[in-house]
């Protein structure tokens, strides 16, 4: 095949690599033949979806032929519910990646400029280069975001800032006060966009209020995403809330019809379980303690984490005991991607989980 179709690839795109999502157990259990194989690489929730949304299936099998509602008027108002805002101020997304994507394509153009940390969420820089636009990397601080150093970066050019609350994957977190001192630097021309994928997860009484600042700044957008706490990540929907112009400028360029059916009824019923969301909560807590506590007693350099997730370093290679956990039946994640050569990322899990990951590390170690 010829290659001059890539000649005129989008400026940006050249040097990105594809986002590597963690390995599926079909695919581990495929090369190894394992018939038992732990998943601890994509930071899914291991009590799995909500029984509440997982009971709407049964209800949708005679509107399949039917195209969503384009609107998302249901969930957007479950949403507005929840977040205490009106309902003009929500925006829904094929996970929240795509409220990322729609950001950067409203904003990000040749000739302009995102800002975000080291270490800091993979997708900032795809939506960011295959824009057109460059990205300045913040260097980061005991592994987090430094926001007093942000503001250092604006330029001319600066149109979009991305903070991801806590960050993955290095599970750190930046307080209230933070990002507030931040937002009143940003002149009200840039985006901030205030990433809280995992903000369930946080019990920091310090953490960030994002619809406190929302009140008080035009040009914040917050990302929230069904895939982690709620446990619907199969499914691809998450949301934005900000103020009704930003959305309505966003809601310019989203797909029509971008949020399934199936994805917004369940997501509908998600987030009113609250039982679910409790009793994830707690298990994550108590198997955090209990997880970073056994890896730090095998040596291993733990980042404090307020998601659901650790990330950690010891006297190996970190591929070479990703490769090694994946034949033992245990799936983790190298992060060699985000520039923290031989880390490893492990999702917080089911005690019986952890223990099967805990037992194969030790062999290895």
């Amino acid at each position: 095949m010829s290659p001059d179709i890539l000649k005129n690839l989008n400026s940006g795109i050249g040097d990105l690599r594809p986002y590597e999502p963690g390995r599926s157990i079909d695919e581990v259990v495929a090369e190894f033949g394992h018939h038992e194989v732990v998943k601890l690489a994509s930071n899914e929730n291991p009590l799995g979806a909500s029984p509440k949304a997982l009971s709407i299936l049964t209800e949708l099998e005679n509107d399949l032929h039917l195209y969503p509602d384009g609107n998302g008027t249901k969930l957007k108002k479950e949403i507005a519910d929840h977040e205490n805002v009106a309902f003009d101020n929500i925006i829904i997304g094929n996970g929240s990646n795509e409220i990322l994507e729609l950001a950067a394509r409203a904003f990000l153009s040749p000739n302009t400029s995102a800002i975000a940390s080291k270490h800091a969420f993979a997708v900032y820089k795809i939506v960011t280069k295959s824009s057109g636009a460059s990205l300045t990397e913040v260097p980061s601080c005991n592994w987090g975001h430094d926001l007093k150093s942000f503001d250092d970066y604006l330029d001319s050019g600066t149109r979009v800032i991305f903070i991801a609350n806590p960050n993955n994957p290095t599970g750190t977190y930046n307080t209230h006060e933070e990002v507030h001192s931040l937002l009143k630097k940003v002149p009200s021309s840039v985006l901030v966009v205030l990433d809280c994928a995992y903000f369930e997860y946080v019990t920091k009484d310090d953490y960030v209020r994002p619809i406190d600042l929302l009140n008080k700044f035009d040009n914040l957008l917050i990302t929230k995403t069904f895939s982690k706490i709620h446990g619907l990540a199969s499914i691809r929907v998450g949301y934005g809330v900000a103020n009704p112009s930003l959305v309505e400028a966003l809601n310019r360029i989203r797909q029509p019809f971008n949020v399934n059916t199936i994805a917004q009824a369940m997501a509908c019923k998600a987030i009113n379980d609250h039982e679910h969301i409790r009793k994830s909560m707690e298990l994550n807590s108590q198997q955090y303690e209990f997880l970073f506590d056994q890896l730090s007693t095998l040596g291993l350099d733990c980042i404090p984490s307020v998601g659901n997730f650790i990330t950690f370093k010891g006297n190996f290679v970190g591929k070479e005991i990703f490769d090694s956990l994946m034949k033992k039946g245990v799936i983790v994640r190298c992060v060699d991607l985000y520039d923290m050569k031989d880390y490893i990322r492990v999702t917080i899990g089911t005690e019986a989980e952890n223990l099967k990951f805990l037992r194969a590390l030790e062999d290895l170690l």
